[in-house]
């Protein structure tokens, strides 16, 4: 921080502005997909997003919700193949979900199945759903969470927002550390924790 100028000490706005500047990272450096570089922010983040209720969860499907699976999948399938092709699954996506997947997602998900076989079983679709089901209710919590401590509804949190939040989940961390975490979930370093910045280290948290 500069010297103070006649007699006047920097107001805590300016030291915190000053700080959050200061940990900008290189120019066309992103920090997403990185590990948190401090030990002591994973710890911290481990500590705060476990504390925080969201959780992976096993998810089992209703009577119900399983006779749909299995007549999206039979629709799917309109000539009787026993499997869906990659463009069948497309479609039951769209079906179950409402959203037709990307490139890469395909990609994914016809890499995983039996190499045996020319397409997605019934039992490997199910499966798949599950997960998908399982993992779109848990980005639900972490909505509720990030929400909840989004105070002012502006659709990010600031770094009073993450105190407050760090106050109420974990209040022995000590305010250096806290923001340190800011710094470091803050992934594009504009002062501003997004969603996208809050799930990442949410999914981080759970590790």
């Amino acid at each position: 921080m500069g010297e103070d100028v006649g007699g006047t000490r920097p107001s805590s706005a300016s030291r915190t502005a000053g700080s959050l500047a200061g940990c900008r990272c290189k120019p066309g450096v992103g920090r997403r997909g990185r590990e948190f570089r401090r030990p002591d922010c994973r710890v911290a983040v481990a500590m705060f997003f476990s504390q925080a209720g969201a959780r992976p969860r096993t998810w089992e499907a209703s009577q119900s919700e399983h006779k749909k699976w299995v007549e999206v999948f039979k629709a799917c399938d309109e000539e009787n193949k026993g499997y869906l092709s990659r463009e069948d699954f497309k479609v039951a996506v769209v079906m179950l979900f409402g959203y037709k997947p990307s490139k890469i997602e395909a990609d994914s998900v016809m890499s995983s199945v039996d190499p045996n076989t020319s397409g997605i079983l019934l039992k490997e679709f199910l499966d798949i759903v599950r997960k998908k089901k399982e993992a779109q209710l848990y980005r639900n919590e972490i909505r509720h969470i990030f929400t909840a401590f989004d105070r002012h509804y502006h659709g990010y949190l600031t770094l009073e927002d993450f105190k407050k939040a760090f106050k109420q989940v974990a209040p022995k961390l000590s305010e250096r550390i806290i923001l340190e975490v800011f710094r470091e979930v803050d992934q594009d370093s504009d002062g501003h924790v997004s969603f996208k910045d809050f799930e990442y280290a949410m999914n981080y948290g759970q590790k």
